[in-house]
Parts: C-alpha cells; sequence; structure tokens
C-alpha cells in the first residue's frame, strides 16, 4: 500500500511537471530587447530610457557568459514569417531614437562580445548635434549593425489625420536612409508603440518586412507588430535583466487586441 501511494504521488508530480513545461512552453516568447540611451542618468534622478555604459556592458557580458543566441531582428522576421521555431535563450537587441551614445558607448560593446544589434533612426535628427550622422550610420550598418526607420519625425502615428500623413512618415524616412546606406532598409519602429492594423497596413505597402512597437500586441509573432522589452537603469540589476531575457517575462501580462 505505501509503495502504491509513493508511485501515485511521483506520477502526480511527474505530471504537474509535465503540465507546466507545457504551459511555459506555450507562452514562450523571444525576448527583444529594447534600448534607448547608454550614457550615466542625469543626474537630477532617475531615467526610464538611460542604461550606464558600465550596466549595458555587464548585461552584454551576460548574454555571452551564459551562452545566449544574439540574432538580428531581421532574421527573427524571418522565422516568424516562416513559421519556424525559435530556439530558447535567443535574444534580440534594438535601440530607438538614434542618439550618438549608441555609437559611442553600445557599439563598442557590440563589437567586442560579436553581438548583432538593430538601431533605428528618426532621420530628421541625422546628423543633428547628439545624434549619428550618416558617416556614423554607414560605419555601423557596414559593421553589421542593421539600421531601421523610427519615421521621420517621431511622430505618433495614430494621431496623424490620415493614411497620406503615416504614409509620408514611413516613406520619407525610409528613403533618406536608403539614401545614406545605399540598400533597402526593411525595419521599423512604431515611435511610442503607437500602430494599429491599419498602420501595419501601410508599413507593409511601404516596404517594410517586419516592425517594432512597445506594446503587448496580438498575435503573439506577428511580424509587423513584435513586442519589446524595454531596458532602463532602474531595472539594472542581473537578476532582474535574467528574467527579462528568460521568454517568459510576458506571462500574465495583459495583451493589448490591435485594432
Amino acid at each position: 500500500m505505501v509503495l502504491m501511494r509513493r508511485k501515485r504521488g511521483w506520477v502526480f508530480t511527474l505530471s504537474a511537471l509535465a503540465g507546466l513545461w507545457w504551459v511555459l512552453s506555450m507562452n514562450y516568447e523571444l525576448p527583444i530587447l529594447m534600448y534607448h540611451i547608454i550614457d550615466r542618468p542625469p543626474a537630477e534622478g532617475r531615467s526610464s530610457v538611460h542604461v550606464s555604459p558600465e550596466v549595458f556592458e555587464r548585461q552584454m557580458e551576460f548574454l555571452k557568459v551564459h551562452g545566449y543566441r544574439v540574432i538580428p531582428l531581421s532574421e527573427a522576421v524571418r522565422l516568424y514569417k516562416e513559421g519556424r521555431p525559435i530556439p530558447r535563450k535567443t535574444v534580440v537587441i534594438t535601440f530607438d531614437d538614434g542618439t550618438l551614445d549608441n555609437f559611442d558607448h553600445a557599439f563598442p560593446v557590440l563589437r567586442k562580445m560579436d553581438f548583432p544589434a538593430t538601431i533605428f533612426m528618426i532621420t530628421s535628427n541625422i546628423g543633428q548635434e547628439g545624434w549619428l550622422g550618416e558617416q556614423d550610420l554607414k560605419i555601423l550598418d557596414q559593421s553589421g549593425i542593421e539600421i531601421g526607420s523610427h519615421t521621420a519625425d517621431h511622430a505618433f502615428l495614430p494621431s496623424l489625420k490620415n493614411d497620406a500623413e503615416i504614409e509620408d512618415q514611413l516613406l520619407r524616412s525610409k528613403a533618406r536612409l536608403e539614401e545614406v546606406l545605399g540598400h533597402p532598409v526593411s525595419l521599423l519602429s512604431y515611435p511610442a508603440g503607437g500602430f494599429n492594423s491599419r498602420i501595419a497596413a501601410l508599413a507593409q505597402l511601404a516596404g517594410y518586412e517586419g516592425a517594432v512597437t512597445t506594446n503587448h500586441g496580438r498575435p503573439r509573432g506577428n511580424p509587423y507588430g513584435l513586442h519589446r522589452i524595454k531596458v532602463s537603469e532602474s531595472g539594472a540589476n542581473l537578476f532582474n535583466f535574467w528574467l527579462k531575457v528568460s521568454g517568459l517575462y510576458h506571462l500574465g501580462k495583459r495583451r493589448i487586441a490591435i485594432s
């Protein structure tokens, strides 16, 4: 009788573990990290867009030491479109806006670790003080860093009056980057994560292969609404970072339907 009870206990435990594994596997989502400024936060207080160079390097070292595979965003988009599984411990690294610190502080670390990344540039800021210039963008591009569009003027696309204004932001930025780089630009980041099904369709018509947001879009794996995980100095400890790259960071979070 005791042996039978023990056997039933093991069967129950194994079944529970198998069920937990199935739930976790079904909810796994490729971690796409979203950075902005790689520089020390302002002295007056915390910033939601700053990560210090020291913290950024520790995070990249964490990925390297623990055997994470860092892939370009374009590869992730292709895998989603082909319906192919993405292996665990895979990560994508992205940066929004195109500030000069991405070149000065992030790029040397990425090159040291041999990690690809994507920088989304606001094209009206190219060459302005504190922003990436044409030569910076060319060097990054030639070194394996993907350059994508963050629209022409960082416009919140859902607030624009009509499709023509949205198309202008998408097409003008794409054309400007292609003029600088000399090849097609296929990736887009919606400013402030603002998009809907119509904007996603316009992005596709404009020639973009994929786009990222900051909201919990539906469905998961939509190549024109890929959700990202924001990284900031306030969550700088490596345990918090491990949670963000676990692939389960979104588990239990409410997902916002795309209209």
